[in-house]
Parts: structure tokens; sequence; C-alpha cells
């Protein structure tokens, strides 16, 4: 899965234009459009796993927090059965839980990543109307 360092370097390669070939520079655009498109749909679909994964987590924590997991469960996670705690104390337990913390940094480092290539992706859209206007200008100053 390629990290957001790796496809803004993908994109600083890919942005650059040959404005010697305007015709295949347009040509290319759907080949980059479909490179793009699939690493989105990657992370999409990434960002939604680590959201599921950390709904399915907040639950066992949160039975683990208030005192209501089985002994089979806590021999599972290997943890110690979580002394008494207030209801309204759990809610700080979760916020602070660094098992829980790393599964949204992982989704939010998704979604983050689903965020630059959407710019990309509408940056390739106006790129065929930059070679249009390029290829119209040089029309233009060459007389044709």
């Amino acid at each position: 899965m390629e990290s957001i360092e790796q496809i803004l370097k993908y994109w600083e390669a890919d942005s650059e234009i040959d404005q010697t070939e305007p015709g295949k520079e347009l040509l290319n655009i759907p080949k980059l459009h479909n490179k793009y498109l699939t690493i989105l749909t990657k992370h999409k679909m990434m960002a939604k796993k680590a959201h599921f994964d950390y709904l399915k987590m907040r639950k066992v924590k949160w039975e683990y927090y208030s005192g209501k997991m089985d002994q089979d469960e806590l021999n599972k996670y290997g943890w110690e059965q979580f002394r008494y705690t207030l209801k309204s104390d759990i809610i700080t337990y979760l916020e602070a839980d660094l098992d829980l913390i790393r599964l949204l940094e992982k989704k939010m480092i998704h979604e983050e990543s689903v965020s630059v290539v959407e710019a990309i992706m509408n940056e390739l859209k106006n790129r065929h109307w930059e070679l249009k206007s390029f290829i119209d200008w040089e029309r233009f100053i060459s007389g044709n």
C-alpha cells in the first residue's frame, strides 16, 4: 500500500507536462487517472476497514473497562480484569487507550491519503483543458 510520501513522489513525476508533445500528454491522462483511481480505491477500502476494526475494538475495550468481560475473553487478549471504574470515567479510558488510538491513526492516515489522491485527480481533470489551451495558444502564436 502506497504511503502519502510515495503518492506525492508519484505525483511529483506525473505532474510534469512535456510541452513538446501535448498530444501525447493528452493520451496519458487516462493512464494517470487509472493509476490514481486504483490508489484511491485501496485507501478508501482500508479507511473503512480501519473504521470497522476501531468500532469492534472499542466494544471490546468498553467491556473491559466496564468490567463486563468474561475470563475467556480476558485470556484471549492476555489481559487481567480491570478494576472497577465509574461509568462516567469509561469514556476517558477509551479515549486514552493506546490500541484504540493506533486504530484511529491508521484510519486517519488512509483518509489523508484519500484526500491527497482526490486533489491529484481533480488536477488531472483540469489537465485536459490546460493542454487544450496550450495547444490553442501554440497554434495562435504560430499563425495557424
